[in-house]
């Protein structure tokens, strides 16, 4: 089955693993982690700072996707998906200097942000990239891996926590989301230089031969 995948979504796919694996790693003791951590942590502070996280993803992410389609070919969307990346990566190391709720609701907004550029970006390249008629198959690939990453980060976070800390947890997190940004530049020889070979096969431009 995974022969039969073009070379760009098993890359796509493994960058998905990684970065999900990172914060797969954070996100079932982040609650934990503002109470206990944070000087006047509350869960209040965590209703909120997930709040932030929503809304700054929220203000950004059409913004993002309307650039994306008002440029040719997907130069541009790789350029937003390593931005995107970048900054996700930094997260994890800066939640190691963050000591009240201020610092965590910036980094949540910062987070927000970061997610705004990958999400449309990620999700246009992978769309273009998707073989004609097995489309259900290739995304249901990349979401078994992905699940199934995020289920063994999720298990390994807590034990990290309980044996090591909230620190390590944290270090492991910001590489694996550095082993993802660095992972992404290796799709750079398969995308698209002109939007319309970005349609997929058997879909025509309007005003084109096939549609006269």
């Amino acid at each position: 089955m995974l022969k039969k995948i073009s070379t760009i979504l098993l890359i796509l796919t493994g960058v998905d693993v990684l970065i999900l694996s990172a914060f797969g790693l954070l996100s079932p003791l982040f609650a934990i982690f503002v109470t206990k951590q944070i000087v006047g942590g509350t869960a209040t502070v965590v209703g909120f700072a997930t709040a932030v996280y929503f809304i700054a993803k929220s203000l950004v992410q059409i913004p993002i996707g309307r650039f994306i389609d008002k440029h040719s070919g997907e130069k541009d969307d790789f350029l937003v998906l390593i931005i995107g990346h970048l900054s996700l990566a930094v997260v994890p190391f800066l939640y190691l200097l963050a000591q009240t709720p201020f610092h965590i609701y910036a980094l949540q907004a910062v987070l927000g942000v970061a997610d705004a550029l990958v999400v449309p970006a990620y999700l246009a390249i992978f769309s273009r990239h998707l073989d004609k008629e097995h489309e259900g198959t290739e995304w249901s690939v990349r979401s078994v891996f992905v699940g199934t990453a995020a289920a063994i980060a999720g298990a390994l976070g807590g034990v990290i926590v309980d044996n090591f800390g909230f620190e390590t947890l944290f270090v492991s997190a910001g590489i694996l989301a550095i082993l993802a940004t660095i992972s992404v530049l290796f799709i750079r020889p398969f995308i698209y230089e002109e939007r319309a070979k970005a349609i997929p096969p058997g879909l025509a431009q309007v005003g084109s031969p096939k549609t006269k």
